[in-house]
């Protein structure tokens, strides 16, 4: 009997609704939910169960760079060039709480894996961490020279990766707030980070077009993915650890092959740069977003792939990118291999054409549960901040701290 090929990626939902680029998207625990953040200062919450309803959060005054849902998918934050983060209910009367986190736009914003502490990385150069309950800053992590693009948990929250503009991959311990790893890039910046499901590599996506994943307990480079024409934006493992997903400013999104160290799919679909990629928490679905402001949602089919068919398979659909694009592994195979990534563009299938456009949108705006945290006058910010600055510098020195 022949044996079944596997099946390929396919588009599942197609949704439109912000009005600016979208800068980020994150599934609820439950894959029920995807929230996205944009340029235009909301943060859209896509329930996946009903198909005619979304809710608009408009409680931020400018661009809302990144969200993130707590382990048990009863909170998000939010984080924003108003250099607020928000925590509040996905829920049309949630409550919700802000507080002023630093001194310039906020880039990142992460829960760790318990949901009582929260990480933001922002343009002031720092990395701070924060307890949820109180919105209580904890500790800076400050060793950056230049803005901070990302900084995420590690899987069992024992570590802190931070990418930033100078060029560096720092890895950090919570416990005492000290820099074990740092990684140094010659040709360009960083612009996101990913942990390994199995908490002892990083995977980061660079504006040199490249991907690189690094061993943090060996301190060693692993794999360099050359795969892109244009810088990476986004990147996530599948939940296996088997796979890696990306997305460019070249408008595609790539599947790679670990295992292999081959990319084994081009996904196309966008019609400008994808600025963020995310797998559910069992791999069966993934999404993608970008600055032409569209929201796709894929089946990953990813459970049926079978490495030892692929070639097979990515020869006999006549589709293989004869572009220059190859991945080295810094490896027993070290040589460079042409690209045979099967490529899938979605724009003739069903649900690229069956626009979810006509879904009710309901438009909150949050009031905080305290009434506002930040101050309205510039001067008193400024003071605030300067206090800020100095106890930072003071807290940084102790090993521990206790709030409660």
């Amino acid at each position: 009997m022949e044996s079944k090929m596997f099946r390929d990626p396919a588009l599942e939902r197609h949704f439109t609704g912000h009005t600016g680029n979208i800068t980020q998207l994150r599934f609820s625990p439950d894959g029920h939910q995807i929230a996205t953040s944009a340029m235009d200062a909301t943060v859209i919450l896509w329930n996946l169960k009903q198909a005619a309803r979304c809710i608009r959060f408009a409680s931020h005054s400018a661009a809302v760079y990144g969200v993130s849902w707590s382990p048990k998918g009863n909170f998000i934050a939010s984080c924003s060039q108003d250099r607020t983060v928000k925590i509040w209910e996905p829920k049309v009367r949630g409550v919700s709480g802000e507080f002023l986190a630093h001194s310039k736009p906020v880039r990142s914003v992460d829960f760790d894996p318990t949901g009582q502490l929260l990480l933001t990385a922002s343009d002031d150069k720092a990395v701070k961490l924060w307890r949820v309950s109180r919105r209580q800053f904890i500790s800076s992590f400050a060793q950056q020279n230049n803005w901070v693009r990302a900084a995420k948990f590690s899987p069992n929250g024992k570590l802190i990766a931070s990418v930033s503009d100078d060029k560096s991959l720092r890895i950090y311990e919570v416990s005492t707030g000290e820099c074990v790893r740092t990684f140094t890039e010659e040709r360009a910046a960083p612009r996101q980070v990913a942990w390994h499901p199995w908490g002892n590599m990083v995977a980061v996506a660079l504006s040199c077009n490249r991907i690189k994943v690094f061993d943090v307990v060996n301190s060693q480079l692993l794999q360099l993915y050359v795969v892109h024409s244009a810088p990476v934006n986004d990147l996530a493992f599948h939940p296996s650890g088997n796979f890696l997903l990306s997305g460019s400013d070249d408008k595609t999104i790539r599947i790679l092959d670990l295992l292999e160290g081959r990319p084994i799919y081009t996904l196309t679909g966008h019609t400008d740069a994808v600025n963020a990629v995310a797998f559910t928490q069992d791999g069966n679905k993934f999404a993608t977003a970008g600055s032409d402001r569209q929201l796709l949602i894929w089946e990953s089919n990813l459970h049926t792939y079978d490495a030892s068919q692929f070639e097979e398979k990515s020869l006999s659909t006549s589709c293989c990118d004869t572009s220059s694009s190859s991945k080295i592994s810094l490896g027993a195979n070290s040589k460079a291999s042409n690209d045979l990534s099967i490529r899938i563009d979605p724009r003739e299938s069903l649900a690229y054409r069956a626009l979810d456009e006509h879904f009710q949108v309901l438009d909150v705006s949050l009031e905080s549960d305290s009434g506002s945290d930040c101050c309205s006058c510039a001067a008193q910010l400024d003071e605030i901040f300067n206090l800020l600055t100095q106890l930072d510098k003071r807290l940084s020195r102790l090993e521990s701290l206790h709030f409660d």
